[in-house]
């Protein structure tokens, strides 16, 4: 296909019906939280039972700043405690790396607490990527090239610390599971629904590259698409979006973490999203160095400038 790639992953679901949500935006007090009493669990679909429940919050408590949800809402179902062990896992570091400052120093934020609690999480979380500390987790790369006959030169690029993209991936579909299954929850059965035919994330970005064309061109695709989920909480460090299409059952979704990162994708019928992310243009890369046992290939990071609309998050004409 042309344009952007589309992963897909499917997990192992209880059947369900295609399902229409209903078509009403109901505005929710920002301060007062959402419990659902459900019997199975939000993320693999099993029957729970008193010794296999586990109270989860989607929005993971220590995902954004320490006490940054106190007076704003979250969203606590039940979940099964092999499910809530590996979320929790995937929450640890990613929250840690997300809050850290970029590559100049600053932060998407002037907070205090959430300054200082990027420093006591860069020393106390591990990165997964590296088995290190956080904050002893920043990458090299050495980049030696070629001049003329007998010469070179060398570079070393250092970037903070990384998230390998499948647990990026992973933890936008649990998060995401989390809010379909309260939108279609049914109070009598004590069930929310799953979506059919996979989920499929598109692309994340940190703030520097959140005008970059790919995620122009999802904002645009979908701004006009019906609204399902419009939130923001935790001061701001957390933020959803879920639209559906107008015509079929597939949803956009996007994901905002600790001011930094941005996850965008779809869920529901993959052709949809095909069809939908078949006029997103490609990235454009460049090669830096090519070798027989290496290559190493960089793209210019695109901001958001000041002014522009954000559209990501945006609804009926205002940004959340």
């Amino acid at each position: 296909m042309e344009g952007i790639d589309i992963a897909s992953t499917r997990h192992q679901m209880p059947d369900q019906t295609d399902i229409q949500i209903g078509p009403t935006l109901k505005a929710l007090p920002d301060n007062i939280v959402v419990r659902l009493d459900n019997g199975t669990c939000v993320y693999c679909g099993v029957a729970l039972t008193k010794d296999t429940t586990a109270k989860e919050h989607v929005i993971g408590r220590r995902f954004v700043p320490k006490g940054k949800l106190g007076g704003y809402w979250n969203l606590i179902v039940n979940a099964c405690q092999t499910c809530n062990c590996i979320k929790s896992d995937l929450e640890n570091d990613i929250s840690a790396i997300t809050m850290q400052p970029d590559v100049f120093g600053c932060y998407g934020h002037e907070d205090e607490v959430g300054a200082s609690e990027a420093v006591r999480k860069a020393s106390k979380a591990y990165s997964r990527r590296t088995n290190k500390p956080i904050r002893d987790s920043h990458e090299k790369v050495n980049v030696k090239m070629p001049l003329g006959e007998g010469a070179s030169v060398s570079f070393q690029f250092t970037s903070p610390p990384q998230i390998d993209q499948h647990r990026v991936f992973e933890l936008a579909r649990f998060q995401i599971m989390g809010f379909f299954y309260w939108i279609t929850f049914d109070q009598a059965s004590k069930r929310g629904r799953f979506w059919r035919d996979g989920f499929h994330p598109v692309l994340e970005a940190s703030r520097s590259d959140w005008g970059n064309t790919s995620h122009r061109a999802f904002s645009e695709a979908v701004v006009a698409w019906e609204p399902r989920v419009f939130a923001t909480s935790a001061d701001g460090f957390f933020k959803i979006a879920i639209r559906k299409h107008p015509d079929t059952n597939c949803w956009s979704w996007a994901l905002e973490w600790n001011h930094a990162l941005r996850v965008i994708g779809f869920c529901g019928k993959r052709q949809a999203a095909l069809d939908v992310a078949s006029d997103f243009p490609k990235l454009e890369v460049q090669t830096i160095s090519q070798g027989p046992e290496r290559t190493l290939c960089c793209r210019i990071e695109t901001p958001l400038a000041e002014n522009e609309d954000d559209k990501l998050f945006y609804w009926d004409g205002e940004a959340i």
